[in-house]
């Protein structure tokens, strides 16, 4: 077994035994925030990249994929970088007044991410992300 995939059942195994409140949230720290819909978590000693499952937000740097939403949406680069960054911000503000932040574990994604369902406090923050974080449903 190579070393990334031990690294990814051992967060596996550390995501199904850590204790849970009655709704299934795991309590974890904010380490860093990527773009509008990736964020990178801790849970205890172990930082882990989280995709926010559900939502799709628009890309920051200009990379393939911020090109074919660009295409897809009938928006010049500069636009999907825009509300990329704009998205990224709202994150960011959003984090500020969390107290306390979980997530519920939903799997894995081809690039081995956490999918996760992310709370601050009690608010659902992928469901914030599509209401105001100008993020579409995916």
């Amino acid at each position: 077994m190579n070393g990334i995939k031990c690294k990814i059942l051992f967060l596996f195994l550390i995501l199904l035994n850590l204790p849970a409140n009655s709704e299934n949230k795991i309590s974890t720290e904010l380490v860093k925030i990527i773009d509008g819909d990736t964020i990178i978590l801790k849970v205890d000693k172990n930082e882990f990249s989280a995709r926010l499952v559900g939502i799709d937000c628009f890309e920051t740097n200009a990379n393939n994929r911020a090109y074919r939403q660009a295409y897809l949406n009938n928006l010049s680069i500069d636009d999907v970088l825009s509300r990329g960054k704009n998205s990224k911000k709202y994150l960011e503000d959003f984090y500020k007044n969390a107290d306390k932040i979980y997530f519920e574990f939903k799997g894995l994604d081809i690039y081995k991410r956490v999918l996760a369902v992310v709370y601050f406090d009690n608010i659902n923050v992928n469901d914030s992300m599509k209401t105001f974080g100008g993020c579409s449903a995916y």
